[in-house]
């Protein structure tokens, strides 16, 4: 009992959790003192939830789907005639409680998960779950750079050449996990385990992924649109594409429950297009709709994968076991 009282009172520890709420305290600050949340309340009509909750069930529905068929394709062959859909969505879905208190927790525990009901070794696991974020990162990037290029005036060469130069920073940054040539000290990151999917998975299920990580966040980026235009909030596509992707980026923060970042971002990223009042409630709805509809996944869907994810969380550190 006292050594995991002394280990919850630890420095790091306390920093662990005073981060994320200090996060969240301060952006609602910020928000409480230049918004006025009444007004943000009157925008909440059943006109924009009638235009909101279909998107969100559609992208829910969408992003489980696509979530699914990345880890059946990125599965080791020796398990993929044993690992369907249907257990890869259940793995996926039982993650969505922990990634809403933050999307690193979430990974951690699909990570886990795959171990566990999956059998696969922990690092070939959290490898898969990796290389997901990365080309997910990847996209986000790809997208910005094709807002831009939507919001810049002239110069039309220079505006591809710039989705183009995006386009070769990404395929040369995989290209470097994948060359048997010497990166010099490089070598010890490279050769690690975490980075075995991304070394070796063939070439056309890397296109494969590439074209449903794609469609994942181009989902993720109408489902934005959708919520802006619920409360009235006209976008020009580039601006959605780059703004909203900044919020995303945003949301990846230490907060609670994402709590705050994802907020002040709307409300500052499209500061230009809508009164702040509507900003903030289309974010408020945004989010609030999305821990709802997943938490309701999670625990529908899933629930002994839920309970033991939330089990697994309490009693080690996620990540922290070893391949049996």
């Amino acid at each position: 009992m006292r050594a995991s009282l002394r280990q919850l009172t630890s420095p790091r520890q306390v920093v662990k959790v005073a981060a994320p709420l200090t996060v969240s305290v301060a952006a609602i600050a910020y928000l409480g003192h230049t918004i006025d949340f009444a007004g943000v309340m009157q925008r909440m009509t059943l006109h924009a939830a009638a235009i909101l909750v279909p998107a969100i069930l559609a992208f829910c529905a969408v992003s489980l789907f696509i979530e699914s068929m990345s880890l059946v394709r990125l599965a080791p062959p020796a398990i993929r005639d044993d690992f369907h859909i249907g257990t890869a969505a259940r793995i996926k879905a039982a993650s969505y409680l922990l990634s809403l208190i933050h999307y690193a927790l979430g990974a951690g525990t699909l990570s886990l998960l795959l171990r566990r009901r999956a059998r696969i070794g922990f690092a070939d696991a959290a490898g898969m779950v990796i290389l997901i974020m990365m080309f997910d990162l990847g996209m986000v990037l790809l997208l910005v750079a094709v807002g831009v290029s939507l919001i810049a005036t002239g110069a039309p060469e220079l505006q591809f050449g710039m989705v183009l130069v995006v386009i070769a920073i990404l395929v040369t940054g995989l290209a470097a996990l994948r060359l048997p040539i010497s990166l010099g000290p490089l070598d010890r990151i490279r050769d690690l385990e975490l980075f075995r999917a991304a070394r070796t998975t063939p070439p056309r299920l890397l296109l494969e992924l590439a074209f449903l990580r794609l469609t994942f966040v181009m989902s993720f980026e109408l489902m934005g649109w959708a919520a802006l235009t619920a409360f009235g909030v006209m976008v020009p596509f580039g601006a959605l594409l780059v703004n909203f992707s900044l919020v995303a980026l945003a949301g990846t923060l230490p907060a609670v429950a994402g709590i705050g970042p994802s907020q002040v971002g709307m409300v500052e990223f499209f500061r230009n297009y809508g009164d702040r009042e509507s900003l903030l409630a289309s974010s408020i709805a945004l989010s609030a709709g999305l821990i709802v509809f997943r938490a309701a996944i999670g625990m529908l869907f899933a629930r002994e994968f839920t309970r033991e994810a939330l089990s697994a969380s309490q009693s080690a550190p996620l990540g922290a076991e070893e391949d049996a």
